[in-house]
């Protein structure tokens, strides 16, 4: 019997092959707000974006952990200490994680599966499943109908854009029918991106937005209060160092906040490094 996920803008649906029915998972509600005794300098939603990670105590590796989070949990952003966020939960759970493993929404493949599964899977009347012993790199497929000869195609193209928007490595597919064990038809595509992205450990303001294009990463990080040119220069180099092969430029855009004024624009590929002050782009050639 195989055991695997469906993702849904609600929640995560189990279903059983052997033909139970599916069954929801309640998820908390967000709450309305984060309470005044929480208040940091920003307040800003994010993503945790690995399978699992611990909710903390204080910011520090050898505190209690308070809970376990998951990939796809929504959090709120309300400090940066030293590479260590202070964030609220959407259940009002509050603690402390590093700062790489928390990011935008595109960076986690659960939200993105979700994201997926609700507006790419309808254009193909077909449902996605991930696997939940292997995520992401097993995944099945549901058509509600369709021909032995349409088959290939639509897998194909499925395929193509879930490597693109959840999972750019090896991918093994299974498509199924209803009610029973047995596979209608198996694939495997070979990779055409990246497995896992990495994030630097920010010492000080939030990731606030990530773009990959190819082999290049472009961040947008936000600072709280005023850093100095000296204390930015150094934080963008430190934020670049991160991409090494196989990247081969990565830029970097810090904000203030939250005015949003552009306080540094750096980027480093094979040339080396250049940066401006004042500016969120490099000035017109």
């Amino acid at each position: 019997m195989f055991k695997f996920y469906i993702y849904l803008s609600a929640g995560f649906l189990i279903l059983y092959l052997a033909g139970c029915a599916p069954k929801a998972l309640k998820k908390t509600p967000p709450s309305a707000e984060v309470p005044a005794t929480l208040a940091g300098p920003f307040n800003i939603k994010a993503y945790v974006i690995k399978e699992k990670v611990n909710l903390r105590q204080s910011p520090d590796t050898r505190a209690k952990i308070v809970n376990s989070l998951h990939d796809g949990d929504v959090v709120r952003i309300l400090e940066n200490r030293a590479g260590w966020y202070h964030i609220v939960t959407e259940n009002g759970l509050q603690g402390w994680v590093r700062s790489d493993l928390v990011g935008p929404r595109n960076l986690s493949k659960t939200a993105m599966a979700a994201a997926f599964n609700d507006s790419i899977m309808p254009n193909f009347s077909a449902q996605l499943f991930i696997d939940k012993n292997q995520p992401y790199k097993v995944i099945y497929l549901k058509f509600d109908k369709i021909s032995s000869g349409k088959m290939d195609t639509y897998v194909k193209r499925i395929v193509r854009a879930y490597q693109q928007k959840v999972y750019g490595g090896d991918v093994t597919v299974h498509v199924i029918k209803d009610n029973s064990d047995a596979f209608l038809k198996n694939y495997t595509f070979r990779g055409n991106g990246l497995k896992t992205i990495p994030l630097p450990i920010l010492n000080v303001g939030v990731l606030q937005k990530f773009e990959l294009n190819g082999k290049a990463v472009k961040l947008h990080i936000l600072v709280d209060k005023f850093k100095n040119k000296k204390q930015l220069l150094k934080m963008a180099r430190a934020a670049s160092a991160r991409y090494d092969y196989p990247f081969e430029k990565a830029e970097i855009i810090v904000r203030s906040w939250p005015s949003r004024k552009c306080l540094l624009y750096y980027v480093e590929d094979a040339y080396g490094e250049d940066y401006y002050f004042d500016r969120c782009q490099p000035p017109a050639s």
